[in-house]
């Protein structure tokens, strides 16, 4: 059986095609390229984030290009999650001192609300930070969630504490994620190789 098809019909059918046809050339190109495009190196030295250290003195990531970094986030007050990951972050820095490698450590808040530069001061304080190589960030509410999410870190609240993953990343000089750990039994030394 044979249907006729106006053309007002197939104009109709067309246009709704077309976003299925751009999925298709998009997907098609993305089979072309040396890595998926969903992880394609991406600089977070690019992007346009201003941040508070634990100076009360604007910064922002460009300022590490061409270094690479250990990159966390994690909130002053924490008292679970947090304590793990300082841990792994304190390790990571002894592992780098035995290689003798230069490399800078960032800590991102995912509590701007509370995370002061004078938290961050008490943070350094309580957790024995004084090092230079130490950077104690905090950014606005838009930019925790939207860096967190380039990062892949899930943060919740429940009550008044913050949940998160536990994940620490390592950029390169260009500012790309190059590794990461998400376990707790990682090995510090993964991250510097």
């Amino acid at each position: 059986m044979t249907q006729e098809i106006s053309s007002e019909v197939l104009t109709k059918k067309s246009a709704l095609s077309l976003p299925h046809a751009m999925q298709a050339i998009l997907l098609a190109l993305a089979a072309l390229a040396p890595y998926p495009a969903w992880c394609a190196p991406f600089s977070l030295y690019t992007v346009p984030y201003s941040f508070t250290n634990d100076r009360a003195q604007t910064v922002h990531l460009s300022e590490w290009r061409g270094k690479p970094l250990i990159l966390t986030m994690e909130y002053s007050n924490c008292r679970f999650m947090c304590t793990t990951t300082f841990s792994k972050l304190k390790a990571i820095q002894a592992a780098a001192d035995r290689k003798k490698l230069q490399i800078d450590f960032m800590i991102i808040s995912l509590d701007p609300k509370n995370d002061t530069p004078q938290a961050w001061q008490q943070y350094r304080i309580s957790r024995d930070v004084d090092r230079s190589n130490w950077h104690l960030l905090t950014g606005t509410e838009v930019t925790t969630k939207e860096f967190a999410a380039l990062i892949g870190i899930k943060y919740w609240t429940m009550d008044e504490h913050i949940l998160h993953d536990f994940k620490i990343v390592r950029l390169n000089a260009k500012g790309e994620i190059e590794k990461a750990i998400t376990e707790y039994d990682d090995e510090p030394d993964s991250l510097l190789q």
